[in-house]
């Protein structure tokens, strides 16, 4: 903006001095005019004069990408490679920088292998059973069939158990009973016979017994000696049980009697808390049979739609699990999201960064244009989209560029307590010598208000 007022001054100066060298110094090259030619040119100095002048607002600014990002890692982490240099292009989706995550990288693999296996799967259900694959499934329905009958077995055998005990706990009870009631008539009778019996037996080889014992001719009563001894032990036994049967049973025979029902009550109760275990057994084993037939089905008749559909959706959860993982690898790594040049790399392999730190400047530095920095308030309000605008810069002080308005903010900025407007100005024909960052200047004509 100096430049253009310095310009403007030696002008003034030159025709300044070139009037007053024709007027004092060598009039006589001056034309010779009319008093009406005089008049004529007065009034078109008057005509050039009335129309008010245009005024200039200038303004700087600085020479930016039309497209252009700071770059930062969702993660932090240890810097483990730099993939670019500052002012490499790149394009979108180029890797530029990985940080250490092996925990990441290790689950992209993991489910990586996981839908490859899935997709595995697939294709071998679509291509139907081998022939050894179907006599697997034929030795699964024997081996389940044989455990069911198994099973069956087992069940059979506890119900079996509960029954053989039910029958010990009747016969115990029938004892006890029969002890508990006492002796009826008729086993008084038949025991006072025993004894009568044992007594005439006692009788009668006693008899024997004295006619042989004083016989001097007979050499031994040994015979004669045990008859009496057995006869005599028969007569006890009698009357032991006539005593019995005529008194009943004592307190020390029902309790035992008793113990016994107790006894077989508890062998019935842990036979019949089997019963449960073996019929779930039986169950289980069905159930592993019925699978196994439909296995069985499935693979002579080749994949149905609903194990497809199974197939299809192990592979999607496959896939999802892996863009999981990708997407997790992906927040420790910049990637280009756009083409652009790299402004600027501001970190170096081995550095811890954190979550958030800028790590990369990117831009389009094929497409730049400029952006004010203290446009004032009072001035942007005589500015619209579509303006023609003069743009100088630093580095080029002998070249004035054409531009256009593009864009005015429709919002303020603060700079040191002054208010001031971003305007987006387009410069068609940049020097291909300018670069990203370089200090613009601005001049705008406008019509004074």
């Amino acid at each position: 903006m100096k430049r253009v007022w310095i310009v403007l001054g030696l002008i003034v100066i030159l025709v300044a001095g070139g009037w007053a060298y024709l007027t004092y110094v060598n009039p006589s090259l001056l034309p010779q005019t009319s008093e009406s030619s005089v008049d004529d040119a007065e009034a078109g100095s008057q005509e050039q004069e009335d129309p008010e002048l245009d005024s200039v607002i200038w303004a700087s600014g600085k020479l930016l990408p039309s497209v252009w990002a700071n770059l930062a890692p969702l993660q932090g982490g240890i810097v483990k490679t730099l993939h670019v240099k500052e002012g490499d292009w790149v394009e979108p989706g180029e890797l530029l920088i990985q940080l250490e995550n092996p925990t990441a990288e290790s689950q992209v693999e993991i489910s990586a292998a996981t839908l490859a296996e899935a997709e595995a799967a697939h294709s071998s259900l679509l291509s139907g059973a081998s022939e050894a694959e179907v006599a697997a499934a034929e030795a699964g329905v024997a081996t389940a069939e044989a455990q069911v009958s198994l099973a069956a077995g087992r069940l059979l055998e506890a119900q079996k158990s509960v029954e053989f005990y039910q029958v010990e706990v009747q016969i115990a009870r029938e004892q006890y009973d029969e002890l508990a009631a006492g002796p009826t008539e008729a086993e008084r009778a038949a025991a006072a016979a025993r004894v009568e019996v044992a007594q005439a037996a006692l009788d009668h080889a006693q008899a024997t017994y004295n006619a042989v014992r004083g016989d001097p001719t007979i050499g031994s009563t040994l015979l004669e000696s045990l008859q009496l001894e057995q006869a005599t032990k028969s007569l006890k036994a009698a009357q032991a049980e006539f005593a019995v049967a005529t008194q009943g049973a004592s307190e020390q025979r029902l309790a035992v009697a008793r113990s016994r029902i107790t006894e077989a009550l508890s062998r019935v109760s842990v036979a019949e808390s089997q019963i449960p275990a073996a019929e779930a057994g039986v169950q289980s084993a069905q159930a592993a049979l019925a699978s196994a037939q439909a296995n069985l089905r499935r693979t002579r008749e080749g994949a149905s739609l609903e194990d497809i559909a199974v197939s299809l959706a192990r592979i999607g959860t496959a896939r999802a699990q892996l863009a999981s993982a990708q997407a997790h690898v992906g927040q420790s790594q910049i990637v280009a999201p756009f083409s652009g040049q790299v402004g600027a790399l501001l970190v170096r392999s081995g550095e811890l960064v954190t979550p958030g730190q800028v790590l990369v400047l990117l831009g389009d530095t094929g497409s730049m244009h400029v952006e004010t920095t203290d446009l004032r308030e009072t001035d942007v309000v005589q500015l619209e989209s579509g303006q023609k605008v003069e743009v100088t810069f630093d580095s080029l002080p002998d070249q004035i560029f054409d531009g256009i308005i593009t864009h005015i903010a429709p919002v303020s900025t603060s700079d040191r307590g002054s208010t001031n407007f971003t305007v987006h100005v387009e410069v068609p024909q940049l020097d291909g010598n300018l670069r990203w960052g370089m200090t613009a200047f601005v001049n705008i004509l406008v019509s004074p208000q």
